[in-house]
């Protein structure tokens, strides 16, 4: 085995590696300011440069190992193939992940279900109590009521099950818990 066909497939992997880490991690961290809302063309430098890193070597191994090609069309073609990767990852960002950021109040409340919150003032039977989570770096607050029977006390950790007319309906994050 030369050296490119190993350069390759060390770019492959690596680039997997760092696709599972931004899946299991996240990018949010290495945006400098999460004020705003995200772009999927530059707040996302770990997903970018995984999906060059697969593209690379996912083209560049088989043409590497298999053909008589020179190295510098090796290099271009793979180069070329990183780069739609990215192209790829952007536009899927772009129209389906990051869809919506900018938003109506609509779609704004069904993004935040399935938000964990915390219950600001105590949410009794029957009434309307209030819980609080941060969006985009802004903490936000939202009236709420209790799924369950049971009283929610302030502090406690909700999980918001859906919006109806401006209220947030809650259930306790350790039911939802536990039926994950």
């Amino acid at each position: 085995m030369t050296t490119l066909p190993v350069i390759f497939l060390a770019a492959f992997i690596a680039g997997l590696m760092l696709a599972v880490f931004a899946m299991l991690h996240g990018v949010e961290h290495t945006r400098p300011n999460r004020t705003r809302a995200p772009s999927p063309f530059f707040n996302l430098p770990v997903p970018a440069i995984a999906a060059f890193a697969i593209g690379f070597g996912a083209v560049g191994y088989p043409l590497a190992s298999r053909t008589r090609l020179p190295v510098w069309i090796i290099l271009a073609i793979a180069i070329a193939s990183g780069a739609l990767a990215i192209s790829g990852m952007i536009t899927l960002l772009a129209r389906w992940a990051l869809r919506g950021v900018v938003t109506s109040s609509t779609d704004e409340q069904q993004e935040i279900q399935g938000q964990l919150a915390v219950v600001t003032q105590t949410i009794a039977p029957h009434t309307t109590g209030e819980i609080s989570y941060e969006h985009l770096g802004a903490k936000v607050k939202f009236p709420a009521r209790a799924l369950s029977a049971k009283p929610l006390v302030a502090g406690a950790e909700v999980v918001i099950d859906r919006i109806e007319e401006g209220v947030a309906f809650v259930e306790e994050w350790s039911v939802v818990e536990q039926r994950l």
